[in-house]
């Protein structure tokens, strides 16, 4: 009896089959599991709430290319873009109760809104002006940052601060502390220093205050608030808003239910010990009530309703204007010790000069060390050293090659200090020549020339050529 074979394709079934079945197992069981977690699990990817006080907002979504109007409130979420129009004023609560305020012109992108066990909110400040209140309910413990040009923007405790990404970038504080601010190298890849900013202060990073940065210069940034700042229209809304917040529902978009913490004029606790606003930004004031953390700012401008007569000074002004300590005009001097004439020690390494007195050096930047004693400052060409310690004994200058501090072939400098009094010492001059080094040329090899090969019916060149003998003339 004849028996057929089983064919190659049906073995190759069976060989296969029971791995299809592992895998289709498998992705059954990952289904699962993730909708186990969606169901069960807590969500820790938080939304935020937009009120719209006026104007209008463009919303492009996470994943999408089109943007579209706002004219109501709505829910925002991560990974939004939001651009507010030249008129709007616009307020939005997040998951823990911090509120945020968007000026006219702004343009935010909301990178992470994590309500975790560490809550954290990130975003990108691509123009315009932010306001942060992080003084009501649990908002201290969320930690913001705002990344913007060149800086970022870290805050880790509870207080008020505004942020600006427009002609300048600039961040100040009104109150709270746990503000600090890293500026980026040029890249952006690394962190070339980190301004703390208290209460009461200003840091405006202009372009040429980031060039000195770059520089590895470090400008003084950090200034009080400016008048002219707090006389804007932007800072006074800020003001009123953080005094008596603006009260709007949420239960028309999120339902009764909703999560989100009520807008209430309750006001941050500080910790006992803690420095209140207005002991740095005015001397006039008396925050006895702690009315709202506004009231530590209040200028003569702005009076709002809730301060009480008794969070004035007794027989203080009614009207009182924030005033910055000054030390006093007798104030005794700091005894550095007596004032001496600069030293220098090497420049780049280099301690050795030539015959003509020039410290030779072919590296950049060209680092000047040198010692001093009893100095409060340490100028070099005009520019006071910031990195300077009263009373430090070295100083150190880095003439940087790429910023047009030191030029190829001579260079000096002119190096004096001066005392705290203001007494200035015999100056030094330091002579430096800057040999960089040559480029590398990497040398081609020599084209060869073309070689003209002989036609189909000419005789190759290195082959003699039989010539044909002369015939005899008949």
């Amino acid at each position: 009896m004849y028996y057929r074979s089983r064919t190659k394709s049906n073995r190759l079934v069976d060989y296969i089959m029971p791995f299809l079945i592992i895998i289709a197992v498998g992705v059954i069981i990952i289904l699962l599991f993730n909708l186990f977690k969606a169901v069960f699990a807590p969500q820790t990817t938080g939304d935020a709430f937009m009120h719209l006080e006026s104007g209008s907002v463009q919303v492009k979504m996470f994943g999408t290319e089109d943007y579209f109007d706002l004219t109501s409130d709505a829910l925002v979420m991560q990974g939004d873009e939001l651009i507010t129009s030249a008129d709007s004023k616009v307020i939005i609560e997040f998951f823990d109760g911090t509120l945020m305020r968007l000026d006219g012109g702004a343009d935010i992108i909301l990178e992470e809104i994590d309500d975790g066990d560490e809550p954290f909110i990130s975003m990108i400040l691509v123009d315009g002006s932010l306001w942060f209140n992080k003084v009501y309910k649990n908002t201290s413990s969320t930690s913001i940052e705002v990344q913007m040009s060149n800086i970022v923007m870290k805050s880790t405790e509870g207080g008020t601060f505004e942020i600006e990404n427009t002609f300048d970038e600039a961040v100040r504080v009104i109150s709270g502390d746990g503000v600090v601010v890293d500026v980026m190298s040029q890249d952006g890849a690394s962190v070339v220093e980190t301004e703390n900013v208290g209460v009461g202060q200003e840091v405006v990073f202009s372009d040429t205050a980031l060039q000195k940065y770059w520089q590895f210069q470090s400008p003084s940034v950090l200034t009080a608030l400016s008048d002219e700042f707090k006389e804007t229209a932007w800072y006074k809304w800020n003001i009123a808003e953080d005094i008596e917040p603006t009260g709007f529902s949420k239960a028309a978009i999120l339902g009764e239910e909703s999560d989100f913490v009520e807008v209430a004029p309750e006001v941050y606790e500080p910790e006992e010990g803690e420095d209140d606003a207005a002991d740095d930004v005015a001397d006039d004031v008396a925050d006895d009530d702690a009315d709202g953390a506004a009231d530590d700012v209040a200028d003569e401008t702005f009076e709002p309703d809730v301060v009480e007569e008794d969070s004035i000074v007794e027989d203080g002004p009614e009207d009182f204007e924030p005033v910055e300590d000054e030390p006093a005009d007798d104030e005794p001097a700091a005894d550095l010790g007596p004032l001496t004439t600069p030293t220098i020690t090497s420049v780049a390494g280099v301690t050795e000069t030539n015959a003509d007195g020039f410290y030779v050096i072919s590296t950049n930047p060209g680092t000047l060390t040198g010692g001093i004693s009893g100095a409060e400052d340490v100028v070099v060409s005009g520019y006071t050293l910031t990195k300077f310690v009263a009373g430090d004994g070295t100083w150190t200058y880095y003439a940087n090659a790429d910023y047009a501090l030191m030029e190829a072939g001579e260079n000096s400098y002119e190096v004096y200090a001066l005392a705290p009094d203001g007494t200035q010492s015999e100056s030094i001059t330091v002579k430096v020549l800057y040999q960089p080094p040559a480029p590398v040329v990497e040398e081609e090899p020599p084209a060869e020339e073309p070689v003209d090969e002989p036609a189909a019916d000419e005789p190759a060149t290195d082959e003699p050529v039989d010539e044909p003998a002369d015939e005899p003339t008949e």
